[in-house]
């Protein structure tokens, strides 16, 4: 059965609601998990969180440039472009 990282969290939530460490949550991570636990220094940095009041389990907003951005529009352009005439460098194309 897969635990994933978010449910990992809302363990350690709950187990430092409980008054224990990292070292405790995270022993009972690799007991339970093996090789999918979370490492040390990541349970280790939620213990921190949850310690100092933080109440979500997911990831924060980050600001910047998305993982990805996929859109037709630029396929769409160089596909126009190509139809128009196939000698075009790609030079040409970045320039347009």
């Amino acid at each position: 059965m897969e635990v994933t990282r978010v449910e990992q969290r809302a363990y350690i939530k709950i187990a430092v609601l409980l008054g224990r460490n990292e070292m405790e949550c995270h022993s009972k991570f690799v007991e339970a998990l093996w090789n999918s636990a979370l490492p040390y220094r990541t349970v280790e940095w939620w213990v921190g969180k949850f310690q100092q009041r933080c109440v979500s389990t997911s990831d924060e907003q980050r600001s910047g440039r998305p993982v990805s951005v996929r859109t037709d529009l630029p396929r769409a352009v160089i596909q126009q472009l190509m139809d128009e005439g196939r000698r075009w460098t790609l030079l040409e194309l970045e320039g347009k």
